[in-house]
């Protein structure tokens, strides 16, 4: 038996509400589907774990400086390369007047040496094994000399690490190892001539 539309919407709403939880069901499972779904997705935010504070460590004293100096000091290498000859950089030796002396060797075989540094005018002076100390000079580069060019660098890197003296001139003494020479001895006053004797005023026989 085949009902008809009034009928058939009559039997509908009867059902709904003999069993109201039936429509809601579905409504409530559709809902509630998708907020599980972001609940699973969304991250749980970590806690960030707390570090310990790092320990301030206390600054180094000046004798502890001192030391630490030293220490790098013993570590440098001996030889010390600029351009084609290498420095004795543990052989410094500092003289009254402020000249800072120390060993080379230069070029294969080796040409060696002594080499004098004076800081205050940034000139230097060579000795060739026995040889006499040459003149002051400015220290030349690489561009200057193929033979010892790299003096310039050689002597700002020494200079710019070296205490200063107290009181330096800032002309540069004699030459290393020079002798000086002794000053001349001022000319006698003595006349060269005898004066001339007076005339003979006596009257002629």
């Amino acid at each position: 038996m085949k009902l008809g539309a009034p009928s058939w919407i009559s039997a509908l709403l009867l059902a709904v509400l003999a069993f109201p939880g039936l429509g809601n069901s579905r409504a409530l499972a559709q809902d509630g589907a998708p907020q599980k779904e972001e609940a699973a997705d969304t991250p749980v935010p970590a806690t960030p774990a707390k570090a310990p504070a790092a320990e301030a460590a206390d600054a180094p004293t000046a004798k502890e400086k001192e030391l630490l100096e030293q220490i790098r000091k013993l570590k440098a290498p001996r030889w010390r390369s600029f351009g084609a000859c290498q420095y004795d950089w543990t052989a410094w030796r500092l003289s009254a007047k402020g000249v800072r002396t120390t060993s080379y060797r230069c070029g294969d075989p080796p040409i060696t040496g002594h080499v004098a540094v004076f800081c205050p005018s940034l000139r230097i002076s060579r000795q060739v094994a026995d040889a006499q100390w040459e003149s002051w000079r400015l220290p030349l580069s690489l561009g200057e000399s193929a033979a010892t060019g790299g003096e310039d660098q050689m002597v700002a890197n020494l200079c710019a690490n070296a205490r200063p003296v107290p009181n330096a001139a800032t002309d540069a003494p004699a030459q290393p190892g020079a002798v000086s020479k002794p000053k001349a001895s001022p000319a006698s006053t003595k006349p060269a001539t005898k004066p001339a004797t007076k005339p003979d005023t006596k009257p002629a026989p």
